[in-house]
């Protein structure tokens, strides 16, 4: 792991301008609708022995919406702010430290998901080490079950609702109050606005803390792509935490690390070939 660590520090600098005599680009992004709601919630999260939490934001427009961690809604925001130019390379770095310092906890939430983006459809777009995947998948609202019990929490009555989703069930309490159909990641389509969301193994949680009525950009980061499912996405995710060496080895970037084992990228990582 140390050899890997030195491996990619070296790639990183050796590839990165000089900060006195260099730009670069920090990001490019597009806006694709804009939000006048805004639901904020912390997912806590425990997979593939990561356990983490994150906060997370969930933006709400005219056609569609966008649900991401908060790391990302502001690098998104950041990049928006140079215009898409490149930028000195030393104000880069120190907006880059400004933003990590902001955030209390990250979790490292790295995928994006896009409600009715394309229309019908719903986009997630993820990254494992250097890989940028983007899947496209039809819009299913979950099918609710819904349960007469009630609670309060943080203040809201909440009705309660279950469903399963990819073979998890999900215990969900709605407000009412706030008589929307929006919710954290797929769990939405109810009554009422998801207050409480956890699923039956307690490995993965949302939770609401805030709402806000204002408008903000929703924005789509322009990346090169791998489109694929997003099972084979996790799949990609599960071998390189797994064994992060040898997924490394298998990326280019790896591949100009020597000191890195060395695998077939095309047998170890299939994905690599279905780019469009």
């Amino acid at each position: 792991m140390k050899k890997l660590l030195v491996g990619l520090l070296f790639l990183m600098v050796g590839g990165m301008p000089s900060f006195a005599q260099k730009k670069m680009m920090y990001g490019v992004v597009m806006q694709i609708d804009t939000s006048k709601l805004i639901y904020y919630y912390i997912y806590s999260f425990n997979e593939a022995e990561r356990e983490g939490k994150a906060r997370m934001v969930l933006q709400v427009g005219d056609k569609l919406q966008r649900f991401s961690s908060m790391e990302n809604y502001l690098s998104d925001s950041l990049a928006l702010t140079f215009n898409n130019e490149p930028q000195d390379t030393k104000l880069l770095l120190q907006r880059s430290m400004e933003l990590r310092r902001s955030l209390d906890f990250r979790g490292d939430v790295r995928w994006v998901l896009y409600t009715n983006y394309p229309t019908g459809k719903r986009s997630i777009t993820d990254r494992v080490f250097m890989d940028r995947f983007l899947t496209e998948e039809e819009e299913v609202l979950p099918e609710w079950q819904l349960v007469d019990e009630q609670k309060e929490i943080a203040g809201r009555l909440c009705s309660k609702a279950t469903t399963t989703l990819y073979g998890r069930k999900w215990v969900v309490w709605y407000s009412e109050k706030e008589s929307r159909p929006d919710g954290p990641w797929l769990l939405r389509g109810l009554p009422g606005v998801v207050v409480l969301a956890e699923d039956s193994t307690g490995d993965f949680s949302f939770e609401l803390y805030k709402i806000e009525h204002r408008s903000t950009p929703i924005l789509y980061g322009v990346r090169d792509y791998f489109k694929a499912s997003r099972n084979d996405v996790l799949k990609a995710m599960k071998r390189y935490y797994d064994n992060m060496a040898q997924y490394v080895a298998a990326t280019a970037a790896g591949q100009q690390t020597s000191d890195l084992p060395k695998t077939d990228p095309i047998n170890y990582n299939p994905l690599r070939k279905i780019k469009e």
